[in-house]
């Protein structure tokens, strides 16, 4: 007897051990893929900041945009526009449904539509829309006031992503975000980390890992010990001088990517000296673009000319860029009143100094470093030049108080795939009247006509026209200086495989990634 119980007893153990390695096992076929990146969201409702929801893949849109920033169909498989360019008409996808089971509709869709139409009222007040009607599941119906050709580029914007009924407290307020995508939302620590995990069921790709931690970690260095220390697999834009150090070191890949991005100056406009456009023009010749791509960039990117890089369709290819010339700056320093009559080497104008504040942030590692050497060369023409280096939130508030002179930032250009969010937000007087991060309190006449009458016109080409006298108004006036235009750098460690920088930061497209 004694022997069948200690036999029994072997047989018990042996099973348990077995559990527990298959368990083991089980756990360790789980992956999880841990990311980095410096931009923490500010709420965890899309339809108000819904940048970090798409990128991360837990949200979506009707609209997608490829590898090449074209619009694409997404949770919309096509969609057509009536001949007067008022009435649109979106054929959704079959079969789509929400991460908390429910179907998606075209009338969830247009509750979606309608309350991140009112919610981010900044991005969407800028389409003249009078309609949505959901006249059966699946077609949903957007009519216009007036022609507005750019409507599917702006549904393809976070903003407009597609929330369950769940999301919502009696309130209103989302609680959490259920979305459509190839990952479901699982946790928000704020400041610290998103949490996101493999939704099974998804109707499109499903992704290979199983969980997504991203960490917000502001700082480069910081990102680069973790990718050094294998706590992260993915560190999301590193400065080229970090980058560098990876280059030939096994077991990390560069990637590189140019992006829809400009670094630029902007002035204050509304006070002395910047509401002088000589004194703008002569800050423009006063900037060596060259040796800030050279020593600072390391020879990422392109210097810049007007306000799109030159791959992208948008571009005017025939602007003239600023060219280095030290002496033409003092020249219309000069002319504009500063002369340095106390031999100090520092401009002045009826006994006040030409001293400015210029105002960036760290967030984007290189843009400190470039402020220094800006100043530096500012010091060549007689400017003196205090600088504040900042984070994004407290820089931006002292930009949009007037608190300023120039304000050195990196701008994205095309997070809606077509110039007039840009154009409306950054140029346009309805835009730079308002807070903001383009030209401050800079009104053109015809600019704005420019940009009113593209926005009505449905011929691409026509409108490309219209989009290029907007940048050489804009580059000659100078209410803006173009420094060069982005490379984003990711640096990864080498057994990521699938992963791929995308030009408008549209979407990580983490689905895609695998880890060998």
């Amino acid at each position: 007897m004694k022997r069948k119980e200690g036999i029994l007893l072997i047989l018990l153990a042996l099973v348990v051990m077995g559990a527990g390695c298959t368990d083991k096992e089980q756990q360790e076929e789980l992956q999880t893929l841990t990311v980095s990146g410096q931009w923490s969201p500010s709420t965890i409702d899309p339809h108000l900041s819904g940048y970090i929801s798409q990128r991360l893949g837990y949200v979506e849109t009707l609209v997608g945009v490829d590898y090449e920033g074209k619009i694409i169909p997404n949770l919309a498989k096509s969609w057509e526009v009536s001949d007067d360019g008022k009435n649109w008409t979106f054929a959704l996808r079959e079969g789509v449904r929400f991460h908390d089971g429910t179907p998606f509709t075209a009338a969830s869709m247009k509750a979606s539509l309608e309350r991140s139409f009112v919610q981010s009222g900044s991005i969407f007040g800028k389409i003249p829309v009078s309609a949505i009607e959901a006249p059966d599941d699946l077609t949903l119906k957007i009519s216009l006031d007036s022609p507005f050709p750019a409507l599917p580029a702006y549904l393809s914007k976070a903003e407009s992503a597609a929330l369950s009924p769940g999301s919502y407290d009696e309130k209103g307020n989302v609680t959490k975000p259920i979305g459509t995508g190839p990952f479901i939302f699982e946790s928000w620590k704020p400041e610290e980390e998103i949490v996101i995990v493999k939704n099974p069921d998804y109707w499109g790709q499903a992704a290979s890992v199983d969980k997504v931690i991203y960490r917000i970690i502001p700082e480069a260095l910081t990102r680069k010990m973790l990718l050094d220390s294998r706590e992260i697999q993915i560190a999301m834009i590193l400065s080229p001088e970090i980058a560098e150090g990876y280059v030939e070191k096994d077991g990390y890949t560069v990637l590189q990517q140019p992006i829809a991005r400009v670094r630029m100056l902007g002035f204050n406009t509304e006070k002395e000296p910047f509401d002088d456009k000589r004194v703008r023009q002569a800050v423009n010749y006063a900037i060596d673009r060259e040796a800030i791509l050279k020593y600072v960039l390391h020879g990422y990117g392109t210097t810049a000319a007007g306000l799109f890089p030159p791959n992208f369709y948008w571009a005017n290819q025939e602007i003239a860029p600023y060219k280095y010339d030290t002496e033409k700056a003092k020249a219309l320093l000069e002319e504009a009143g500063w002369t340095d009559t106390d031999g100090d080497g520092v401009l002045d104008k009826e006994g006040r100094p030409l001293k400015i504040t210029l105002i960036t942030y760290p967030e984007r590692a290189e843009l400190p470093s470039i402020a220094e050497v800006l100043q530096q060369q500012f010091k060549e023409v007689g400017i003196e030049t205090e600088l504040q280096v900042l984070n994004t939130d407290a820089a931006n508030s002292l930009r949009n108080k007037g608190e300023f002179d120039v304000f050195l930032a990196g701008r994205g250009l095309l997070f809606t795939p077509d110039p007039d969010e840009i154009m409306m937000t950054d140029y346009h007087s309805n835009g730079t009247s308002i807070d903001g991060w383009g030209a401050y309190h800079w009104h053109n006449d015809r600019v704005d006509e420019l940009i009113e009458q593209a926005r009505k016109t449905s011929d691409i080409a026509a409108r490309k026209e219209l989009y290029d006298e907007v940048q050489a108004i804009v580059v000659e006036e100078a209410p803006v200086a173009y420094l060069n235009y982005y490379v984003n750098i990711d640096v990864t460690t080498s057994n990521i495989k699938g992963y791929r920088l995308h030009p408008t930061e549209y979407s990580l497209n983490l689905e895609n990634v695998s880890i060998t």
